[in-house]
């Protein structure tokens, strides 16, 4: 079978690999679709992980069960997450399942953007969920990156009527516009130097948006919210974006950190500003089985869409193709690689 195989960042082919043997207690599943997330294009993130399959957002349809599956059948289409916890250790109890040791051990086989892809006993039986007949296999490509920022908001703490500064709106930043709006936020004010996206997330209900590059994001956050955000969304991983994100936020605000920088990189602040504010930094890593069941909801009630968020679509081939254009970060969202 072929596969997208990474040996470097910007290196990706296609090769015949193995096609995976299924095991008593699990599945066989043929990709559909899988898409493109931010971490694929991360050259520290893709480096320490060569060679192997890019992609952990992938969508499908049971092909082949073991003989002790009984919760699944052939022919079932489903969302297969790559990480699933142990549920019964004390991370697990916590409600921490990417703390999980079981969790962050478990992966699919070979990868993502394969044709064929083993989902092993904890990932089948701890985060596999069956997609609706009138949802499409675009759709259940959403569910694990929109998962991550549902967590976000779960970890952020919001609650309706708060006012929330989102810095970046690329496919995340639409999502968090969406989900702002859904969980009644009083004010959603964006930020992007791209046209394309800041339009993007108007129609997706930002009440402001602004480029950074006229006006500074700051102050305008504060002008719009008498003072400043009670919770400040920040999507890139760069010291500069965590500290303007920092400069967003109001007394008793939250300041929640999606992405993680690479190892090593500091960020230098003033603990006296976050103290007598009663300042927040929370981060939020990934997420769990509860946060993928909560997204499938969303999509099922249409408040998440393929059709508003999927737009670039490439055959196996142009992977790095589509690699590329996520990494460009201009006039794309979500970008997907589709396998028929």
């Amino acid at each position: 079978m072929r596969a997208a195989m990474a040996h470097d960042y910007d290196d990706i082919r296609i090769e015949e690999v193995p096609r995976p043997e299924c095991g008593p207690d699990e599945a066989i599943v043929q990709v559909r679709a899988c898409g493109i997330c931010a971490g694929d294009v991360t050259p520290w993130f893709i480096r320490r992980k060569v060679p192997g399959v890019v992609g952990h957002e992938p969508a499908g349809t049971i092909v082949e069960v073991g003989s002790e599956v009984t919760r699944f059948a052939v022919g079932q289409r489903v969302f297969i997450h790559h990480h699933a916890p142990c549920y019964g250790c004390r991370q697990c109890q916590r409600g921490f399942y990417t703390m999980c040791a079981t969790w962050r051990a478990s992966r699919l086989d070979p990868g993502g953007i394969a044709e064929f892809v083993r989902v092993p006993r904890t990932n089948l039986e701890g985060d596999t969920l069956l997609l609706p007949n009138y949802l499409t296999f675009e759709d259940g490509t959403l569910i694990e990156p929109a998962a991550c920022v549902v967590k976000a908001f779960r970890r952020a703490g919001f609650t309706p009527g708060q006012r929330i500064a989102i810095l970046g709106l690329g496919f995340i930043g639409q999502v968090m516009v969406r989900l702002a709006r859904y969980y009644g936020a009083e004010a959603i004010i964006g930020s992007d130097p791209i046209a394309w996206r800041r339009e993007k997330a108007l129609e997706a209900g930002a009440h402001v948006v602004i480029d950074p590059s006229l006006e500074s994001f700051p102050e305008r956050v504060k002008e719009l919210t008498d003072g400043g955000a009670d919770v400040v969304m920040v999507g890139p991983s760069a010291p500069p974006a965590m500290l303007e994100g920092i400069a967003c936020a109001g007394q008793g605000s939250v300041v929640l950190l999606f992405m993680g920088p690479a190892p090593g990189v500091k960020l230098e602040l003033e603990p006296n500003h976050l103290f007598f504010n009663e300042i927040s930094l929370v981060s939020s890593y990934s997420a769990g089985p509860d946060d993928t069941r909560d997204t499938l909801y969303l999509i099922r009630e249409g408040i998440l869409s393929s059709d508003d968020l999927v737009t670039h679509r490439f055959p196996l081939d142009q992977t790095l193709d589509a690699c590329r254009l996520t990494e460009k970060a201009g006039e794309s969202l979500k970008v997907l690689v589709t396998l028929d």
